[in-house]
């Protein structure tokens, strides 16, 4: 295979490594496709993972401990142990988070943009959903027991199953949650549910939300997502999936550049480092549906090893191309591929793994053998190779024989005073901190903890901010006006609290 190298010696060296490029670029993917192309489908981004955290799909374990940045797919079941913590990011910015001791199912993955569905199912413990709403992503369930919610418009929820058939806290907006043909029920910002395991037609509705000592994670993982949103530059403004989250890991931790005649092109902080490369810290991870993918270790690590084309420019280094369309990841052509296009003399290229035999311990009787499921890969900053200029916003650089600068954030984004808020948890698409303040019917009081415990779930101890309202199913809503039980066909009337 032939190397190539954009250099800054004018624009015949660019034209001759744009060509280089399509050639170079296809020998790496034909490489990597050779085998395991799955079909078409949808993916989002683990984009969190602290302690004890376990990715399975099926029957087969594919991560333990889980890592960041890893696609998940439509099957693939997150455990967090006693000290765990995980995030679920999708593509318009809706995230996941599970706490410790849970288990979440991503049930359905279907589609793509404004037509794409997805469900998913807390199996066990307390996760906080905020859903964003704008269609982005199309639509987006959340399934607990036997209880199915679906969010209007921005909406941060949490749920708890610790005590069947689960709780529900709906933070800001409004969510809609059916029990089959039992319940149907709105729950408004500011206000709790609490089904009832006797009898599906009963809840009790309560226009407050007893706080949880989680909280208190949830509301500072949205202000670390806030501040990364504040760096975003206009790179990728015209791009269909402009929304996605991940685009602001991008801006947070490298510099964009308008290259005449190639577009932005974008290249991490970490490409000043002598001997940087792309492929150089990560994992092989095996899928049942792909083989081998690459999961990058970067933190950054996501949005470039999904499409576009990562390149080597002479005395500027590695630089990756996100196309002119936005990022059309490879899981939605149904194979994996390897995107180095233009790469320096003596690259060592990313090798992927073609599925090495592990015997299977405690099983005689079974004659097959499995992949092992993680390869990592550790050969990031060896020292070895020239100088490069340092990736900030303030120094001109030259790639393929332009002289260029990188692009300046569009603007502090506002930041919302999270202690003045009743309720403290959700985001704007937009990136702005939002969290809605209660029902219009005065939502009680959240009292955030000053941090989370180590491990477990209890909350502290606190009153409510208003005795709760029990309700059967034909009840029709919560006093004051601040939320509304709509009755199933035969519902029967009456009271009495049911949990």
């Amino acid at each position: 295979m032939k190397s190539g190298m954009l250099d800054s010696s004018g624009m015949k060296a660019s034209v001759l490594g744009m060509m280089g490029l399509a050639l170079c670029g296809a020998l790496f993917v034909a490489r990597a496709w050779a085998d395991d192309a799955g079909p078409a489908a949808r993916a989002v981004r683990l984009s969190s993972v602290d302690g004890q955290v376990q990715l399975s799909q099926g029957q087969q374990m594919l991560a333990n401990p889980a890592v960041v940045n890893t696609p998940l797919f439509e099957g693939s079941l997150l455990t967090t142990g006693d000290d765990g913590r995980a995030e679920v990011q999708f593509e318009d910015g809706s995230v996941v988070r599970l706490s410790p001791n849970s288990s979440l199912t991503l049930a359905v993955m279907r589609g793509q943009g404004s037509s794409a569905e997805a469900t998913v199912a807390l199996e066990s413990g307390l996760a906080y959903f905020e859903l964003q709403g704008e269609g982005l992503a199309g639509t987006i369930s959340v399934k607990f027991a036997d209880a199915l919610v679906t969010g209007s418009g921005l909406t941060v929820l949490r749920v708890n199953l610790d005590n069947a058939p689960g709780e529900l806290a709906v933070f800001s907006g409004n969510a809609h949650l059916e029990r089959g043909n039992a319940l149907a029920l709105d729950v408004h910002g500011g206000e709790s549910v609490v089904l009832s395991g006797n009898d599906a037609t009963r809840y009790n509705l309560t226009e407050s939300i007893e706080p949880d000592s989680w909280d208190t994670w949830n509301a500072d993982r949205d202000e670390a997502l806030s501040a990364e949103g504040a760096t975003r530059t206009g790179a990728t403004k015209g791009f269909p999936d402009a929304g996605n989250p991940a685009w602001s890991d991008l801006d947070a931790n490298g510099s964009w550049y308008n290259v005449p005649d190639q577009g932005y092109i974008w290249s991490p902080n970490d490409a000043a480092s002598a001997g940087f490369d792309p492929y150089g810290n990560g994992n092989w991870m095996w899928t049942p549906g792909y083989g081998y993918i690459w999961v990058s270790g970067y933190a950054w690590g996501y949005t470039p090893f999904q499409c576009g084309t990562w390149n080597y420019y002479d005395a500027f280094g590695w630089g990756w191309a996100p196309g002119l369309n936005g990022c059309q990841p490879w899981w939605g052509g149904g194979g994996y591929g390897v995107n180095v296009g233009i790469f320096p003399g003596g690259y060592r290229g990313p090798i992927r793994p073609i599925r090495p035999p592990r015997s299977l311990p405690g099983h005689p009787g079974r004659s097959g053998h499995e992949p092992f499921p993680m390869v990592p890969v550790n050969r990031h900053g060896t020292g070895e190779g020239p100088t490069l200029p340092a990736r900030d916003r303030t120094s001109v650089v030259s790639i393929g024989g332009y002289t260029v600068q990188a692009l300046h954030p569009l603007g502090p984004r506002p930041q919302y005073d999270h202690s003045a808020s009743p309720v403290s948890v959700g985001r704007y698409a937009n990136g702005t901190s939002v969290h809605g303040s209660g029902s219009s019917s005065g939502g009680g009081v959240l009292v955030r903890p000053a941090t989370p415990p180590a491990a477990g779930r209890s909350a502290p101890a606190a009153s409510r901010a208003a005795p709760a309202q029990s309700h059967a199913s034909s009840g029709g809503g919560s006093g004051g006006g601040g939320g509304g039980g709509h009755a199933a066909p035969n519902a029967p009337s009456g009271g009495g609290s049911h949990k």
